[in-house]
């Protein structure tokens, strides 16, 4: 072998050394989450206090992550946002499981994407519970007295929520449709916004977060909140069920998505990462002072309740936009 031929050879295999180093050094700079909705609501805040520890996770190598707002057609607007990114896994987002779900089957044959074949769920570490709220001035305290004087009002009943297709709205038209309760939607960039118009009494109900009426409970009163149980963070909160309503019983899983041609060893230290910031006293202290439940979800668990639930939902929106 020539001396040329072995210095080209040396050359060539201290390249791959280099690229392969470089490409298991994840993440070398700090990690973007796009959030869909504006600040305040319970994707932010959770958003946030997850950005917030992403650093002491032992996979991203001490990098932090941040969080960019970019509210939007129910969160799509930032979830194809991410998907003109780089696969590096240096941009992700932030959502639930059921308004992702929501937004997609409201478009019909228009959607921008489908979820299982364009997005990977790397896993969640809470959950979004919603709940049919309205202004302390309102008689009812109880989901049946509200559907009661709605139907003796014989008017129609405005209503808001954190945008036009997510997991709240779904819920909503749910349950005015199932009462027979006139009904007219209201849809705002994010559950903060919603909030504030019923606080200021813009709209008469709202369906969302539980978790945004904590420090609003002098103008917001919760009736009800949707699942199978009670959420965790409001025990003293009834069920759509237990106070007569069936078909409510779905919550949506917070979780971390990625492009689906994310490197494998990308998926693996960002699950690890959230497995991490899940079990940290300091989120799981600063998820329960906003009325947020913290736990891990593995990727595999989460994909699997997003598959059902694409089947529960799937019957529900098309009835609503057949219905609208």
């Amino acid at each position: 072998m020539t001396f040329a031929k072995k210095i080209a050879i040396s050359v060539a295999a201290s390249t791959l050394l280099v690229t392969a180093a470089a490409s298991a050094e994840y993440p070398s700079k700090p990690v973007k989450i796009m959030v869909g909705f504006s600040a305040g609501g319970g994707t932010d805040t959770t958003a946030r206090g997850f950005a917030s520890y992403m650093h002491e996770a032992p996979s991203m190598n001490g990098f932090p992550a941040y969080i960019v707002n970019l509210p939007g057609a129910s969160g799509q607007k930032a979830a194809k946002e991410v998907l003109g990114e780089d696969s590096d896994g240096h941009t992700l987002y932030m959502i639930n499981i059921g308004t992702f779900i929501a937004g997609e089957l409201a478009k019909g044959d228009e959607r921008p994407y489908h979820i299982p074949d364009d997005f990977v769920n790397l896993g969640c570490a809470s959950q979004l519970v919603t709940s049919l709220q309205v202004h302390t001035s309102n008689p009812a305290t109880t989901m049946a007295e509200f559907i009661e004087n709605a139907k003796a009002s014989d008017k129609e009943i405005t209503w808001g929520t954190s945008g036009a297709a997510t997991m709240h709205a779904t819920i909503g038209h749910i349950f005015f449709d199932t009462h027979g309760i006139k009904h007219k939607k209201v849809p705002f960039q994010g559950g903060s916004k919603a909030r504030a118009a019923l606080v200021s009494q813009s709209v008469e109900a709202v369906f969302g977060g539980v978790n945004t009426t904590v420090g609003f409970e002098a103008d917001i009163r919760a009736l009800a909140s949707a699942g199978a149980e009670r959420d965790p963070m409001a025990e003293n909160l009834a069920t759509f069920k237990e106070q007569g309503t069936d078909g409510i019983d779905f919550t949506g899983l917070m979780c971390l998505f990625g492009k689906s041609d994310l490197p494998d060893e990308v998926k693996t230290d960002v699950g690890a990462a959230i497995e991490h910031i899940a079990g940290i006293e300091g989120y799981q202290r600063y998820m329960r002072g906003n009325d947020l439940a913290s736990f891990y979800t593995d990727s595999a668990t989460a994909t699997a309740a997003q598959d059902t639930m694409f089947t529960v939902m799937g019957p529900v929106v098309k009835e609503i936009i057949a219905n609208q």
